[in-house]
């Protein structure tokens, strides 16, 4: 405990050691200060134990869907086998967006990061993005209210990756939001760039972790309903994929309730 009451974490180390026979052994203590070691230590222990539970919710359900098939898949009724192969591809869906995460979070700790961005149709972007994760609102009784500018115009964009910076906004407005509730996704036309917005009618994110949330940190957000867990490591890969694009990414408060989870695209100034 420091003058000031703060605490730091120290490690301490000795050793012995006698300078001549006519003086009595001496004792070298070594203080460091490895507070900075240990709450990087906890972070890493916090987001593998974070990132283990998203691995296992996903692995539970294909596991059980496909044990159920495999045992009465004879006796099930058409409506039945449909549910449950619908089970089966979104919790795929659910693992290759993890992996997916993880594997760019590592590309961009180790510099190896890249976008190839060329003339994308973003309407089609969006739509296609909403397809693939329109099973997973489903489970959730949740829509899409969608509502694109017409003759919105072509971004300098890397398509796989903005897929995966919509399918990263798309899936945290389904997990933070209410079920049997509208998702709504919206763009429109800022000068030389496009704006996305995704919005939900959750409780929304308290100002001091608006920043936070894009950092890559693990965080658990806690609101009077319920703990919010997550890696953030989707959010932090959506990040670096925007800013690559020389975009902005960011979140905002709705006026009727819950975030909203925006970003910018630069116009190709083709038709």
């Amino acid at each position: 405990i420091l003058p000031d009451d703060t605490k730091r974490i120290l490690s301490i180390t000795h050793a012995e050691f006698s300078i001549s026979e006519l003086i009595h052994t001496k004792t070298v203590l070594v203080l460091r200060d490895v507070n900075e070691e240990e709450a990087l230590s906890h972070l890493l222990g916090s987001f593998i134990g974070n990132i283990t539970h998203e691995f296992r919710t996903p692995l539970s359900a294909l596991s059980a869907s496909i044990e159920l098939l495999m045992e009465e898949a004879e006796d099930l009724k058409p409506i039945e086998m449909n549910d449950l192969l619908d089970s089966i591809k979104l919790s795929t869906l659910n693992l290759e967006n993890l992996i997916e995460n993880l594997l760019e979070g590592s590309s961009i700790e180790t510099g190896r990061f890249r976008v190839n961005p060329h003339p994308t149709d973003l309407c089609s972007a969006i739509h296609t993005a909403c397809n693939t994760i329109e099973p997973l609102l489903s489970k959730y009784g949740q829509s899409f209210s969608i509502e694109l500018e017409e003759n919105m115009p072509l971004v300098m964009a890397d398509s796989r990756r903005i897929n995966q910076v919509l399918l990263n906004m798309i899936a945290n407005a389904s997990k933070y939001g209410p079920s049997d509730e509208v998702i709504q996704i919206k763009s429109r036309v800022l000068d030389n760039f496009v704006e996305v917005a995704i919005g939900d009618r959750g409780s929304g994110v308290p100002d001091d972790y608006k920043e936070m949330i894009f950092s890559g940190f693990v965080f658990n957000i806690i609101d009077k309903d319920h703990t919010q867990r997550g890696s953030g490591l989707g959010l932090s890969v959506s990040q670096a994929i925007i800013k690559a694009h020389s975009g902005q990414i960011g979140v905002r408060d709705r006026k009727s309730g819950g975030s909203e989870f925006w970003f910018t695209l630069p116009i190709t100034g083709e038709e």
